[in-house]
């Protein structure tokens, strides 16, 4: 095949296999957000704010409920209703013309306001018509899951940089036990080279003394460094919770510096709370503005009522109207007060715009001079080890005293060590940039 023909599939493939920023991250990062107790209970806080929405929507559907109420009542007030002297003439007449005693006398009644041996039952079903607060307390809901689904991904974003962070720590402790063994090698290198000068007179005891005050020096160092690896594993498995992976599985395989050149930017999440926060302080705003609108509403009751438990059924149905038509103008100044809140809203997402450039434009200066500086060490690394290995060729030779030999091992030590304090410094800064710029993808 033509290799101009396998060009483009060769492009396609390089392509495929680029890695986005932070992509080694990844599994790291979400195990941490999979065992994070805070981002649980954030979780749940979404639940609620979901389950609040579906509250809002169930307004809009009738309310069935079911009631009844009984009464023993005694005294009280009372009204006298004189029916016996009302009817008794009119019964006397009747019977008198049919002659017979069909219609008895009546006495006079009592009456009692209080109503005994009474009950009434019902089944109530109240129904929203025209209620434009109704609306409202919806997109509100609405908009605070919004919100919270905002702060959740800000928090993984700052637990993304935070895991980071703690990794780099990690291996910059690990690497530092490392250069320490290196050096340990080299020194028991010089004691077994300094014994055999001993043997052949060449050497004095004093120089042998001097190597082994130095690797115990040394070895104090190496206790130091493990205890930081220790104490940043610690750290590091803390964020990624309860996990079965091992130490070495964890490992991750990254270059030797980051690219400050492959990170595309993305939008923070703080701006969008903040856009979130103007929609709900606009929703305030609306509310107001709905005050001179009527609120409608129906009732309806079926039911029975009536002494003694006997059956009496009945229907009543309702209808509410409330129409707001004064009340000091409170209203007009809580528009407002929603109005000054929208505004100090909008003026805060502008400052903190430019506080999120500033942080991304210092981050990304940091990032570039870490790498740069970083840079420099491979040189001054191959100078150390170059003098080095000359120091210890005269050292054999008996032309170079213990001294210089040291020396020039603390030389390389102390260049490796700068070498990947400068090395995890850039790697660090690099966490910082993902952070500033946003570029790590965020589920």
């Amino acid at each position: 095949m033509n290799i101009r023909n396998l060009l483009p599939i060769i492009l396609v493939l390089l392509l495929c296999s680029t890695q986005l920023p932070g992509q080694d991250f990844k599994d790291l990062v979400a195990m941490c957000w999979a065992n994070n107790q805070q981002l649980k209970s954030q979780d749940f806080q979404l639940k609620q704010a979901e389950a609040a929405l579906q509250e809002a929507r169930g307004l809009y559907w009738p309310n069935l409920s079911f009631g009844t109420q009984y009464t023993l009542a005694a005294g009280g007030r009372a009204i006298d209703f004189p029916v016996g002297d009302l009817l008794n003439p009119v019964y006397s007449t009747l019977n008198q013309i049919t002659g017979s005693q069909q219609f008895p006398s009546l006495e006079n009644q009592s009456i009692q306001f209080l109503p005994n041996n009474f009950y009434d039952a019902r089944f109530r079903v109240q129904q929203a018509l025209f209620n434009p607060d109704l609306a409202i307390n919806r997109e509100l809901k609405s908009a605070q899951i919004d919100l919270k689904q905002l702060e959740i991904k800000a928090y993984k974003r700052e637990l993304s940089k935070e895991v980071m962070n703690a990794y780099f720590q990690w291996q910059q402790a690990e690497q530092a036990i490392s250069i320490f063994q290196e050096a340990d090698t080299l020194l028991v290198e010089a004691a077994r080279t300094t014994q055999s000068m001993l043997r052949n007179g060449i050497a004095l005891p004093s120089a042998l003394s001097r190597i082994e005050s130095e690797q115990a020096s040394l070895k104090a160092q190496q206790i130091d460094a493990a205890t930081n690896a220790e104490n940043a594993w610690i750290y590091l498995n803390y964020l990624l919770g309860p996990h079965e992976a091992t130490r070495n599985a964890i490992v991750l395989d990254l270059p030797e510096l980051p690219d400050s050149t492959s990170t595309a930017s993305g939008s923070r999440e703080e701006l969008a709370q903040l856009d979130q926060a103007i929609s709900m302080q606009q929703l305030a705003f609306d509310k107001e503005d709905r005050f001179y609108q009527p609120r409608l509403g129906a009732q309806l009751d079926l039911g029975s009522q009536a002494f003694d438990f006997n059956w009496a059924p009945y229907a009543l149905l309702g209808i509410s109207l409330t129409w707001n038509i004064y009340d000091g103008k409170q209203h007009k100044y809580r528009q407002e007060q929603a109005r000054a809140a929208i505004d100090a809203r909008v003026q805060q997402k502008a400052f903190a715009t430019d506080q999120i450039d500033l942080q991304k434009k210092v981050a990304e200066n940091n990032l570039r001079s870490s790498i740069l500086q970083a840079k420099t060490f491979q040189p001054r690394i191959r100078a150390t080890e170059k003098a080095y290995r000359e120091v210890y060729r005269k050292y054999q030779e008996g032309s170079a005293n213990y001294l210089e030999l040291l020396d020039a091992r603390t030389q390389i030590t102390q260049a490796r060590i700068a070498n990947s304090l400068a090395r995890f410094q850039a790697w660090s800064k690099w966490a910082d940039y993902i952070y500033a710029s946003a570029s790590f993808p965020i589920d």
